[in-house]
């Protein structure tokens, strides 16, 4: 989702930033962070309510990482952003992937930056 504000450019640092925090620089609390540059509550208040309409579970908000966790089935999450969802099998496994592009309504455009986790396939392996 969309920062409430931007953050600052790296040059606009102040000029304790290349100094350990301590009493001269104290450390920004995650709850600093999100207040400052987190989602807005009236934007989370509003991807909530589209999930809700959809069928879809809010199981986690978080202001600082600007992100709303939904849950629900493949069809509600299929109706919500309108793409369709299947299975997908290759040597190595199934993986659920999505045809088509994400569709989110005109009251979500300039909120929702990313729609992440609609498919499940492997991207990389460790070696």
């Amino acid at each position: 989702m969309r920062r409430k504000a931007a953050l600052p450019p790296v040059d606009a640092a102040p000029p304790l930033a290349g100094q350990p925090p301590g009493p001269a620089r104290p450390p920004m609390t995650r709850a600093d962070f999100a207040s400052r540059y987190g989602a807005d509550a009236a934007d989370l208040a509003r991807v909530e309510a589209f999930a809700r309409q959809h069928g879809l579970q809010v199981t986690g908000t978080d202001a600082a990482r600007r992100s709303v966790t939904l849950a629900g089935t493949a069809q509600a999450f299929g109706s919500a952003f309108g793409v369709g969802l299947r299975l997908y099998e290759h040597p190595g496994g199934t993986y659920r992937g999505y045809s088509g592009s994400i569709y989110l309504p005109a009251e979500l455009g300039g909120i929702v930056e990313a729609v992440l986790g609609l498919d499940d396939r492997p991207a990389a392996e460790p070696r």
